[in-house]
């Protein structure tokens, strides 16, 4: 019965390790604010939410080797409540964190779509004028863009840290992709000139 709630306990401790990665790689780095001087139960002090794991998981091999010790049910179903309930305070503080990055990312989705149904409004229209405003303001998005991504290849090559890598080539990556997207859409644009400008010529 108790290595049975272990097992649990560990799948469960193995998946929240996974979000606690993913939120140290999206460079969060407020573990310590958010974790330790809220709940003294944890005497971790690290702002990254994976050492928090790491601390659960010493304490669930410390029950693992008691239960190897004592067939006292009363006292491991003490040590286990302990454990669930710095684990439900961590897991609660991770998804706090992950809803509230949603939040943030709906006005910015919001924001690419106004752009995108303004362009598609221009592309239909066929009015030059627009189209070379349109234009030359992806151009300096595709500028803008090239230059963070520059500087985050700076930052990433003096980075020795892993965590730091990890999420700065997470970053890039994301740039790139968006810098994809960006240059699709001028070639569009300009795709759309060039037709434009050839009937006027014909």
């Amino acid at each position: 019965m108790v290595e049975l709630e272990l097992e649990k306990l560990a799948q469960k401790l193995r998946q929240l390790k996974e979000q606690a990665e993913h939120r140290d790689l999206q460079g969060e780095r407020s573990a310590y604010a958010k974790t330790a001087v809220l709940d003294e139960r944890f005497s971790c002090r690290s702002d990254l939410f994976s050492d928090y794991v790491s601390e659960l998981e010493q304490d669930l091999l410390q029950i693992s080797r008691l239960g190897e010790k004592t067939k006292d049910i009363d006292l491991l179903k003490l040590y286990c409540d302990r454990f669930v309930g710095k684990f439900a305070m961590l897991q609660g503080k991770i998804n706090q964190i992950t809803r509230k990055q949603k939040q943030r990312s709906i006005p910015q989705q919001q924001r690419i779509q106004s752009w995108q149904n303004r362009l598609n409004k221009v592309m239909n229209s066929g009015d030059q004028n627009q189209l070379r405003e349109k234009l030359n303001q992806q151009k300096q998005f595709e500028a803008q863009l090239e230059q963070k991504i520059a500087e985050k290849n700076q930052v990433l090559n003096r980075s020795n840290i892993k965590t730091d890598t990890a999420r700065l080539s997470a970053e890039i990556l994301s740039l790139k992709s968006r810098l994809g997207e960006c240059q699709k859409t001028t070639w569009k644009l300009e795709q759309k000139i060039n037709q434009l400008e050839s009937r006027f010529k014909e």
